[in-house]
């Protein structure tokens, strides 16, 4: 039983500390509204190609990096100050 109790704290946890970066993150930027806007055009044109979530998740890890890599070599940001 304490087993359980301890997996369910964590669940919740995890949960609340996502929870945290995502509110965070959406009150720093219109993430919530660019996120939904791209992903209404970008997902129903994949998905019907048969694509799954895995490769929609895949695609855009893919070009978050290409992002950053850039953002990065242009010293608009520095990313050995995240974790």
């Amino acid at each position: 039983m304490n087993i359980k109790t301890n997996n369910m704290n964590t669940q919740l946890e995890n949960y609340l500390e996502l929870q945290s970066k995502i509110d965070r993150i959406e009150k720093l930027t219109n993430a919530s509204w660019d996120t939904k806007w791209m992903l209404e055009k970008f997902v129903p044109a994949v998905w019907n190609d048969g694509f799954d979530v895995d490769d929609i998740v895949d695609y855009i890890t893919v070009k978050l990096h290409e992002v950053i890599t850039k953002l990065e070599e242009q010293q608009q940001i520095v990313t050995t100050n995240t974790k």
